[in-house]
């Protein structure tokens, strides 16, 4: 593996465990490198950090527009990337931790760069469904607050997986734990889509 990529893997490890807090220090020893080597491929933390959103964030657009390209209209291209966005996360573990802790903690950091590799694919989402509403494949609601509901719902399954396993026992990130959810919420979704 490049050193590059052994940086960021070992930085989304670091960062989801002490947050913006991690030392580079203890992200070029788990990386195998030294530090100035750590410097010299992303010259801060700061520059570091970002790449790790900004790698995460390229995944995602990747997924997604997988998906979307070879998904039919109507509920199936709904439920075909709630099915990507249980993936994604379920792949991207680490990255789910520093998320939520940006998120949660709003240091600024990074809030507005992650919303911003965000909101291309939120309009497009929007986009989407206001076009399957108006022509009647999808029931009317108000396709902001879907979005947030639906993201609310998968990236908290993920976040809060210690929690779920000690509220209901199991491993909520099991393949069959994620299908049964993944399948629990689509099925809500479709219930509230499906046109009158």
């Amino acid at each position: 593996m490049p050193s590059q990529a052994r940086i960021l893997e070992a930085a989304r490890g670091e960062f989801a465990l002490h947050g913006y807090g991690a030392r580079l220090q203890d992200i070029a020893e788990r990386a195998g490198l030294t530090h100035p080597t750590l410097l010299y491929h992303f010259k801060s933390k700061e520059r570091l950090y970002a790449a790790v959103i900004e790698q995460a964030m390229a995944d995602w657009a990747v997924m997604t527009s997988q998906v979307v390209a070879v998904a039919p209209l109507g509920f199936d291209r709904v439920a075909a990337l709630v099915r990507a966005g249980m993936e994604f996360f379920a792949t991207h573990a680490d990255f789910v931790v520093i998320w939520r802790r940006e998120a949660i903690e709003g240091g600024g950091r990074l809030e507005g760069a992650m919303a911003e590799h965000m909101r291309p694919f939120l309009d497009r989402a929007i986009a989407f469904l206001e076009r399957e509403m108006a022509a009647g494949r999808l029931r009317e609601h108000d396709p902001s607050e879907l979005m947030q509901i639906v993201y609310g719902a998968v990236s908290t399954y993920f976040s809060d997986a210690g929690f779920r396993a000690r509220l209901f026992g199991g491993d909520p990130t099991s393949a069959e734990a994620r299908e049964r959810f993944g399948a629990a919420l689509t099925a809500m979704l479709r219930d509230a889509l499906a046109p009158r």
